[in-house]
C-alpha cells in the first residue's frame, strides 16, 4: 500500500504545473495528491487514460481502440503482469503512479482506491490499456491564445458529456462516445481545429463544432463528468472533441468481472512531450482543415480540406458560369445543403413530373435525381423517394428497371402522396407514427416551392420547416437535372475527404476502403449512364424539356457533364 510520508520532500500543486511528469508519478506513488484532478499539471506533456482488463480481453480491446480511434486512440498497451508504460515513461509502475483508481465488478463501480497493490494476487492476468487524452494539448491550445477557464482555475476541469454518439462495437465491446467541450471565440475556431488536427494520438481535430444538441446534449450545463461550463458568451462557440473517458462508458456497458480505470480525470502522466508530434508532421499542401458554416441557427458547422473546399467553389463557379442561381445567398445556397446532406442518414426525395403533354409527360429533373440516389446509396445513405399519385406506377416501374440495369445501387422505398388509401398529409411522410419524431434528416425537391404550383412540393417543405428537417430545393434558374449532376460530384468531393470523412463520423468506425472508394466512384454520372437512364424514360413516354411543339428538345448531356467533370481534374 502506498503511504504518506510527510517527511519526503514533495513538489506543491502550483509546482507541479511545469515539474516533469516523473516528479507527478512519484508524489501519486507515495500516496500524495489522492484523487486530484491532473488537468494543468506537467503541462506540455501527454496524459493518458488507462483501462486495466483481462488479458482475455486484450486482443478485442486492441481493435476496438483501433475502431474508435476518436476517444481511444491507443498510445500503449501492456502484456500481462508487465506493470512499466513501456515507450511512455521510465521509471513507472502503473498500479501506484495515477491519482486514484476506480475498481469495477460487472461493470459497476465498487470502490475508488489510491494503488492497485492489493489486487497484485489477480493483476499478472490483465493488461493495461493507455489512450491519450485532451488535457494533453491544453498547453498547444493556449500557445495559440485560447482561453481555457478550467486551466485558470485548478478547482475545475474540462466539461465532459456523453453523447448519442455509439462506439463502432467489437465482440462484447461497446457503449455511447464521451466528449469534452471547450468553449472558443467564433474567430479562433479553426486556429483550435488546426492546432490538435496534427495529434491523432491525443484525440486529433474536434468532432463536432457547434449546436450541443445534435449530439444528444440537451443541457450543456448538466455534465456526466468535469465540470459544468461558465455561461457561454455570445461570441463563443461550443467545440467538441472525442474523449478519453469513453473507456469506462466502454467498461460498465461490457460488465466484465474485475475491471480498473483512473478515477475521475486523474490521468497517466507520461514522460512524452505533447507537442512533439504536431512540430514534425508536415501537412501536404491542400490538406489543412478548413471550418466551414453549415447551420447558422443554432450554429453548426463542419470540416473539409483546403483542397476539397476549393473544387467545391469551383464546381460552384461552372453554375454559376453557366448562368444557374446557386442560391438566395450565393455563398450559401449551394455549399449549406451539401454539407448538410452529407452529414445526413435518411434522405427523402420529392420526385415531380409536374406537366402532362400529349405525347407524355416532362421529367424536369428526374435524370438528375436518379444521379443523386445512387451516389446517396454509394455512400451509405438511406433513399426514400415521395411521389404524386399521378406519377406512382410510372416511377416504381422504372426504378425496378433501374436497379436491374445497375444505375442505383439496390431498390428504392417509393412513396405515393398523397395516399389515397389513408389519407396522409405531408408530416405523415415526413414523421414517425407519433407524429413528430422526424423520420429523415433531409428533403431533396428538384424544384422550388412555387414552381408550376406543386401542391406536393409546398406541402412537403412547409412540414419539413415545422420539423426543422433540412431542405435542399433546386434552382428556378436551371435545368433540375444540371443541379442534381452538380450535387452528386459535390457528394463525392467530400465522401473522398479524409477530413470531413473523420468528422461526419465522429472519428468511430473506419474510413472508406480502395472498394468502397471505388464504388462511389462508379457511381459518379457518365455520358454511358445518363444516356441509359435518359432512354428509360423515353421508353415509359417520359420527355426532358419538351418543346412547344411537344417534341423533346432536352440539351445534349455530354457539355453539361465534361464541364462539371473539369472540377475532378
Amino acid at each position: 500500500m502506498a503511504t504518506t510520508d510527510d517527511t519526503v520532500d514533495v513538489p506543491s500543486l502550483e509546482q507541479l504545473q511545469t515539474s516533469l511528469p516523473v516528479e507527478a508519478r512519484r508524489a501519486f506513488r507515495r500516496g500524495f495528491y489522492f484523487k486530484k484532478v491532473t488537468s494543468g499539471l506537467c503541462r506540455g506533456y501527454v496524459q493518458a487514460n488507462i483501462a486495466g482488463v483481462q488479458a482475455q480481453h486484450a486482443d478485442d480491446f486492441v481493435e476496438f481502440c483501433r475502431a474508435n480511434e476518436g476517444p481511444l486512440p491507443l498510445l500503449h498497451h501492456s502484456q500481462p503482469g508487465d506493470f512499466s508504460a513501456g515507450p511512455l515513461a521510465e521509471d513507472s509502475d502503473i498500479r501506484t503512479d495515477v491519482a486514484a483508481y476506480n475498481v469495477l465488478k460487472y461493470g459497476e463501480y465498487v470502490d475508488i482506491v489510491p494503488d492497485l497493490l492489493p489486487f497484485d494476487d489477480v493483476l499478472n492476468e490483465y493488461a493495461f490499456f493507455y489512450t491519450g487524452c485532451s488535457f494533453s494539448f491544453d498547453k498547444i491550445l493556449l500557445d495559440t491564445g485560447i482561453r481555457l477557464a478550467y486551466v485558470d482555475n485548478p478547482d475545475i476541469t474540462v466539461s465532459m458529456y456523453t453523447t448519442n454518439i455509439h462506439c463502432h462495437r467489437i465482440g462484447t465491446l461497446q457503449g455511447p462516445v464521451v466528449v469534452s467541450m471547450r468553449p472558443i471565440p467564433r474567430h479562433l475556431v479553426q486556429v483550435a481545429v488546426r492546432a490538435t488536427n496534427p495529434l491523432p494520438d491525443i484525440h486529433g481535430a474536434p468532432i463536432h463544432i457547434g449546436c450541443f444538441d445534435a449530439l444528444g446534449i440537451k443541457d450543456v450545463y448538466k455534465t456526466q463528468y468535469g465540470d459544468p461550463p461558465s455561461p457561454l458568451k455570445e461570441d463563443q462557440i461550443p467545440v467538441f472533441w472525442a474523449c478519453g473517458n469513453t473507456i469506462k462508458e466502454v467498461l460498465q456497458h461490457t460488465k466484465h468481472p474485475l475491471s480498473f480505470t483512473m478515477y475521475s480525470d486523474c490521468m497517466y502522466l507520461s514522460d512524452n512531450p505533447s507537442d512533439s508530434d504536431s512540430s514534425t508532421v508536415i501537412i501536404p499542401d491542400g490538406e489543412q482543415p478548413v471550418v466551414v458554416d453549415m447551420v447558422d441557427d443554432p450554429y453548426q458547422a463542419s470540416l473539409v480540406s483546403e483542397a476539397v473546399l476549393q473544387k467545391l467553389k469551383q464546381l460552384q463557379n461552372v453554375l454559376r458560369d453557366g448562368n444557374v442561381s446557386v442560391g438566395t445567398h450565393e455563398d450559401d445556397g449551394f455549399m449549406k445543403p451539401i454539407l448538410t446532406l452529407s452529414h445526413s442518414s435518411h434522405i427523402v426525395m420529392a420526385v415531380v413530373l409536374p406537366q402532362k403533354k400529349d405525347n407524355g409527360y416532362e421529367t424536369n429533373g428526374f435524370m438528375g435525381t436518379v444521379a443523386l440516389a445512387n451516389m446517396l446509396q454509394a455512400v451509405g445513405k438511406e433513399v426514400t423517394l415521395v411521389v404524386d399519385a399521378e406519377s406512382y406506377l410510372h416511377i416504381t416501374k422504372i426504378v425496378k428497371v433501374l436497379v436491374q440495369k445497375a444505375l442505383l445501387q439496390e431498390s428504392i422505398n417509393v412513396v405515393q402522396f398523397p395516399d389515397t388509401s389513408n389519407s396522409s398529409s405531408a408530416r405523415d411522410i415526413l414523421t414517425q407514427s407519433d407524429g413528430n419524431t422526424p423520420r429523415f434528416d433531409h428533403l431533396v425537391m428538384p424544384i422550388q416551392t412555387s414552381d408550376n404550383g406543386n401542391s406536393m412540393c409546398k406541402q412537403l417543405f412547409s412540414a419539413a420547416k415545422d420539423l426543422n428537417v433540412f431542405t435542399f430545393q433546386g434552382s428556378q434558374q436551371c435545368s433540375s437535372d444540371v443541379y442534381g449532376y452538380a450535387i452528386t460530384i459535390a457528394l463525392y468531393l467530400l465522401g473522398t475527404c479524409s477530413i470531413h470523412d473523420r468528422y461526419r463520423r465522429r472519428g468511430v468506425g473506419f474510413p472508406p476502403s480502395d472498394s468502397e472508394l471505388q464504388v462511389f466512384k462508379a457511381a459518379l454520372p457518365s455520358i454511358k449512364t445518363v444516356a441509359s437512364v435518359l432512354a428509360i424514360l423515353q421508353t415509359y413516354g417520359l420527355i426532358c424539356n419538351t418543346g412547344t411543339d411537344h417534341k423533346p428538345t432536352y440539351e445534349d448531356p455530354r457539355s453539361t457533364i465534361e464541364r462539371l467533370y473539369s472540377v475532378l481534374k
